[in-house]
């Protein structure tokens, strides 16, 4: 893959990264490294002696978090806006890592002067909510998102946006991320490997992307010379049903599934004691009443046609191709 658009232009591009330790950050770097030879990487960490995926990599670490942002390089090129909470037993955490992180964030880069030539922020499909009316969602419609965690989102993307006349800005909602390093769909590969498929007694339909092609889109949001402030959905043009993927990661692990059919009353009961006990053990639940919320909804469908005619972005990953990349990696790492 060539590297286009004004890239080119700079003879040691400088990046700053916030989750640069995440799921999606760590993918990111990679990405960078791979893809860029002149190119300087400053991540944000909160505690350089846990660098997890990023060990032994040649790039910038810079102690700190949201609310403690560490000098920075004066002529940075791009903020790549990433850190975020997506789960959390208190409310009132999202709000503070989502709304008022990304608050701080930009008043550190205001106050420090910093003229980049481009921010991206990430966020979620889940701040513009589901698709009521199963149509996919565009980002001109009225926000409804339904959880602490979408609504957290939608409050941060507000407060990136009072800088859109001062700094060029970009938000891209990405839709049900999945890829290797990822932990909130393993939980649901474990049952695939024991040879069951879980599914609601209804079908529903959601919009997925994967972990390397949202890095690409995100690469893509930098070249392209884009509106401040615009707003972009990222995901693979198809909707799939749940049983589709989870036929796929049968298929990718050689399993012949076996269809369990989970009434929601019982998931809704099974996830308020999951949380019971996340709450004695002081952590959350990975199954909680706002995914029974989620899923409840029929439809949860991204409106991608900005993202082709801004970007020219499509997905290099087929679902198939994609999800066997995935759980080669899970069984590699002995996570399966």
């Amino acid at each position: 893959m060539t590297p286009a658009g004004n890239f080119h232009k700079i003879l040691t591009m400088k990046v700053f990264i916030t989750g640069a330790t995440g799921f999606i950050g760590s993918h990111l770097i990679d990405y960078y490294l791979s893809n860029y030879k002149n190119i300087e990487i400053f991540a944000l960490v909160r505690n350089i002696n846990n660098l997890k995926w990023l060990k032994s990599l040649k790039i910038n670490f810079l102690e700190g978090n949201l609310f403690s942002i560490p000098p920075l390089p004066s002529d940075l090129n791009y903020i790549i806006h990433l850190a975020g909470l997506t789960l959390s037993s208190h409310m009132a955490n999202y709000y503070t890592v989502n709304q008022q992180g990304t608050a701080s964030l930009f008043q550190s880069i205001s106050s420090q002067k910093i003229s980049p030539q481009k921010i991206v922020v990430l966020s979620s499909l889940a701040a513009a909510g589901p698709s009521l009316d199963c149509q996919p969602i565009k980002e001109n419609s009225s926000p409804q998102p339904i959880t602490p965690y979408g609504m957290s989102k939608l409050k941060g993307e507000f407060e990136a946006l009072k800088y859109r006349e001062m700094l060029p800005l970009v938000i891209l909602r990405a839709a049900g991320v999945f890829g290797p390093r990822d932990r909130d769909f393993l939980a649901y590969f474990k049952f695939i490997k024991k040879g069951i498929l879980p599914s609601l007694s209804e079908q529903r339909q959601l919009s997925l992307c994967y972990v390397k092609d949202l890095v690409r889109a995100i690469d893509l949001s930098c070249q392209k010379n884009l509106e401040s402030g615009e707003i972009i959905n990222v995901a693979d043009p198809q909707p799939y049903h749940w049983d589709e993927f989870g036929r796929a990661a049968g298929e990718a692990l050689g399993k012949k599934l076996i269809k369990i059919k989970i009434p929601l009353p019982i998931l809704t009961l099974t996830a308020s004691f999951l949380e019971i006990i996340a709450h004695l053990r002081g952590q959350p639940s990975l199954l909680n009443r706002y995914r029974i919320r989620d899923m409840k909804v029929k439809c949860w469908i991204a409106d991608v046609t900005k993202a082709w005619s801004l970007l020219s972005f499509k997905p290099s990953y087929a679902l198939k191709e994609a999800i066997q990349e995935t759980i080669a990696w899970y069984l590699n790492h002995n996570w399966l």
